[in-house]
């Protein structure tokens, strides 16, 4: 969404008295974009700020309104960044005496009629339609957001801390006559028409008798100043070429025979779309999202994944640039959080912040799926179509919910053949519901043929007999490179040279196309890969998306010289140009030695089919589904890549080493192998 800033400033003295009639008491200067109604909200705010103190208009005083702010995952109306340079006794004070120095608001603006408004305890809801919406809960995820967006790093791991942020919301056609009172202990102040400056920041949280929350200069290193506030929220992503590409392939409105016969019957009944990693199911998922956009249809995507919710925004952002008319953009939510919100909507917060007391988030979410499923009524919410991602994943309980909310033949799901890391995998298919199509995908759409056969050769070396990815006949060349080095901080660092090279052979290729995958220190027995990436971005001056900490995952790369780096357990749906997958080997061992399978049920299925004797057989099934199950998670990483795949081994005598080893030989050329003296340290 467009940005605008409006900034409240008084004209030097030496201005000329023609130059302020001209310009007016307050000049507004939009930065980028396009006018929409939060232009007008903007306007009506400063024009009712300043009339109501007109001491406002001051060389010294800086207001910044920021106008339908996005953010990933939110929308902000506006934002007024506030800071006052003057010495305290000349600044500013609150109705209670309160010096204001500097500050952050949230406003949300409901032009709503009085009709369309009630209170509910402390909380405000506003109809939409035939829902209501909680605008307090709104507000507070909003605040959320905005705090989260202020951690983004400015560079590398550098990040300055976030603000605390005050909150209103506004009714700017609601007069308080029309209702018999207001919460006075409401989390978030409400204001009606009639609004004034000391009505606003009345209502202010303050910290040691005064209001301040931003430093004078831009120059502090870990905390915030309006100027880098300002940057940051005017901040324009910039997409790659690679970006466009994908913007564009997304964008498509004409699809070929198959996919145009399961899109066209979208509604008709349940949509699968069944395939292995890299064959674009998380793609279709989207563009189906926005098919059903352009018919005016409100669809979210659910996954688990907030690297891929993250790379998914990303997306979606520059498509809402390259067509605005796309109102209707997909959500995304983890599936957690979907279910968390549901039940807030359907029973409350009392009843979510009690389930928030159970200390295991397993037995909490399987506490809301009960209840909602046990629930009487129909239970409202706002989506027309729910798509589902990795749904081999899913919950029974999970999958029920969603059938019930909008109908099996309103969903579409993605179910990963080969990414199946659970205990259970779910079946979506099941008899007696409406189906409109299960479509499989078997080409690969992201990675190129080359590493894609050479990929396959891994598969079945490693047991997957059926392992049926073909390679696109149209996406010619891939690399596959191999590099040895049982020292960590060479192996990182050796990685970020080839990401260097690659980047200097295709020049249009940035920083933030690339892809690391590293495991866990649990996983690596030890070894922090995540703080020697840290430490060798900083040394080498580079920067990153750190995928693998929570402020960081939340939010999409900003700049294109981030190289982004996620952790193996949050790397599915992802991709990079060129893919470095760091400890492999000790990632697949770790999963062969902790395997995430049903034991109980493979002896009771053992103890059915074999008898008296099922305690003989009973060793091996288990071994094998475990030997499976590491497998099914080493093949998510092998299939990140979409031109060159870099697979580091720390152990010569690793298994992993071992299968290519035999893949290299038996296909002389499909492997560059890099041993650690093969490459200095630059």
């Amino acid at each position: 969404m467009a940005v605008f800033a409006i900034y409240l400033f008084l004209l030097p003295e030496s201005d000329s008295l023609q130059k302020r009639q001209k310009v007016g008491r307050m000049t507004l200067r939009i930065l980028s974009g396009t006018p929409n109604r939060e232009t007008r909200n903007a306007e009506l705010l400063r024009d009712a700020l300043i009339e109501s103190e007109p001491r406002l208009d001051h060389p010294d005083i800086t207001g910044d309104i920021l106008c339908n702010l996005s953010l990933p995952r939110r929308e902000i109306d506006l934002v007024l960044l506030y800071h006052d340079a003057r010495h305290e006794k000349l600044q500013l004070k609150t109705p209670k005496g309160n010096p204001i120095h500097s500050f952050v608001l949230i406003i949300e603006v409901k032009q709503h009629s009085p009709d369309l408004i009630r209170f509910e305890g402390t909380r405000l809801l506003v109809r939409y339609d035939q829902l209501w919406s909680d605008a307090t809960h709104q507000c507070d995820d909003q605040t959320w957001a905005l705090k989260r967006y202020q951690k983004a790093t400015y560079k590398g791991k550098k990040r300055r801390q976030p603000t605390f942020v005050q909150r209103a919301i506004w009714l700017p056609r609601a007069p308080s006559s029309a209702f018999d009172g207001v919460p006075a202990n409401s989390s978030v102040p409400v204001h009606f028409s009639h609004l004034i400056w000391n009505g606003l920041v009345e209502g202010f949280v303050t910290n040691r008798g005064s209001i301040r929350t931003l430093v004078d200069h831009s120059d502090h290193p870990t905390l915030h100043s309006i100027e880098t506030l300002r940057t940051i929220f005017t901040h324009r992503v910039s997409p790659t070429r690679l970006d466009l590409k994908r913007v564009n392939a997304l964008t498509r409105t004409r699809f070929d025979a198959e996919k145009t016969a399961y899109i066209q019957n979208l509604g008709s009944g349940l949509l699968i779309l069944r395939g292995r990693g890299g064959t674009g199911k998380t793609f279709a998922l989207v563009q189906v999202a926005l098919h059903l956009a352009r018919q005016g249809k409100r669809s979210i995507i659910l996954t688990y994944n907030h690297g891929l919710i993250a790379d998914i925004n990303r997306a979606l952002r520059f498509i809402e640039e390259k067509d605005p008319t796309l109102e209707l953009l997909p959500k995304l939510k983890t599936r957690y959080a979907f279910t968390q919100d549901i039940f807030r909507r359907t029973f409350g917060l009392m009843a979510e912040e009690a389930i928030k007391t159970i200390p295991d988030i397993g037995v909490r979410e399987e506490r809301r799926l009960s209840e909602l499923m046990d629930y009487s009524k129909p239970i409202e919410h706002e989506y027309d179509f729910v798509l589902i991602d990795e749904g081999q994943d899913w919950e029974d309980k999970q999958r029920d919910l969603m059938f019930r909310l909008v109908g099996p033949e309103h969903v579409v799901v993605a179910d990963g053949v080969d990414q199946f890391v659970g205990q259970s995998r779910c079946n979506w298919d099941l008899g007696g519901i409406p189906i409109n199509r299960r479509h499989g995908l078997r080409a690969s759409r992201r990675t190129k043929a080359a590493t894609c056969q050479t990929v396959a050769e891994i598969a079945r070396d490693l047991g997957l007999s059926d392992w049926d990815l073909l390679p696109d006949p149209d996406t010619h060349g891939g690399r596959f490179t191999v590099l040895v080095e049982p020292d960590a901080r060479r192996a990182v660092e050796r990685g970020l040279n080839i990401l260097e090279d690659d980047q200097r052979q295709e020049s249009s290729i940035k920083a933030v196309d690339n892809l690391v995958c590293l495991p866990s220190a649990k996983m690596a027995k030890g070894v922090n890969f995540s703080a020697i990436f840290d430490d060798a971005i900083e040394l080498n001056a580079r920067d990153s998306w750190r995928g693998f900490e929570e402020d960081d995952r939340r939010t999409y790369p900003l700049r294109d010289g981030q190289l982004r780096a996620i952790q193996y357990s949050s790397c599915r749906g992802m991709e990079g140009w060129t893919t470095i997958c760091l400890g492999l080997d000790a990632f697949f061992e770790f999963q062969l030695r902790n395997p995430r399978i049903d034991v109980a049920g493979i002896e009771k299925s053992t103890r059915e089919r074999e008898g008296m004797f099922w305690k003989s057989k009973v060793d091996a099934r288990i071994a094998q589904e475990a030997h499976l199950f590491a497998v099914n998670w080493l093949m998510i990483p092998l299939t990140r890549s979409i031109d060159h795949l870099v697979v580091h081994i720390a152990d010569e005598d690793s298994e992993l080493c071992g299968i290519l080893r035999q893949v290299s030989q038996r296909l002389p050329g499909s492997i560059e192998w890099i041993n650690r003296s093969a490459m200095p340290i630059k």
